[in-house]
């Protein structure tokens, strides 16, 4: 790997949680060299990232997860792997967003298939909020987009209702709620199998404005 890490935060990198101990926000520059910077978040077992990953060289993406099994699993991937655009960390989105990233240094964010958390009793945990909308709008450069993708569409017209109070993040797809087709060219595990079924899916992609961010 092209990683720049020392030997402190490579011997943590597999706890997950090492950016913790960092300076914050993280000096990406100097943790691992190369393009854009992505970042998927609950990226499950990893495969779409580091699919990704691999189709864009040019491009840098760091995954958050906040399953140890799901990090695990792409720490175990990245190591068999010649891939070396991707650097994984495991926390809480609403946190790590805040905190590890600078206004303005992500060039997109992917959500991809998000559990819905239907239960009110579990609402502090869905990511289609205006509070995480808010972060990603915040977090992203002038022109970055944030990708969601769901399989549920009650959560998908709640991710519109959420993303309408966020004015510094615009559809890329107006007069339309949602694409029936995924914006890139890579799928998921479960995506591959919904798209076999005849599922509809439902694909949102917003632009990060130059106007201010409005909280």
């Amino acid at each position: 790997m092209t990683w720049t890490l020392n030997e402190r935060q490579r011997s943590r990198l597999p706890l997950g949680d090492w950016w913790k101990d960092e300076e914050l926000p993280l000096e990406w520059d100097g943790l691992f060299r190369g393009g854009p910077l992505n970042v998927e978040v609950g990226f499950g077992k990893g495969e779409f990232l580091l699919t990704q990953a691999a189709e864009n060289p040019h491009m840098r993406y760091v995954g958050l997860e906040m399953y140890r099994e799901g990090f695990q699993h792409l720490v175990k991937m990245l190591e068999r792997s010649e891939v070396e655009n991707v650097l994984p960390l495991e926390g809480d989105a609403y946190i790590v967003m805040n905190l590890a990233f600078a206004e303005g240094s992500l060039h997109g964010i992917y959500v991809n298939y998000p559990d819905p958390w239907p239960k009110e009793k579990h609402a502090r945990r869905r990511l289609f909020t205006e509070e995480f909308f808010s972060i990603a709008a915040r977090k992203l450069e002038p022109g970055g987009h944030l990708f969601l993708a769901t399989d549920d569409p009650e959560y998908a017209g709640q991710a519109m209702e959420q993303l309408r109070p966020v004015r510094s993040l615009r559809s890329t797809h107006p007069g339309r709620p949602f694409l029936d087709r995924s914006p890139y060219s890579v799928s998921t595990r479960y995506e591959s199998r919904w798209i076999a079924e005849g599922r509809p899916l439902h694909y949102i992609v917003y632009e990060r404005t130059v106007e201010p961010c409005h909280m």
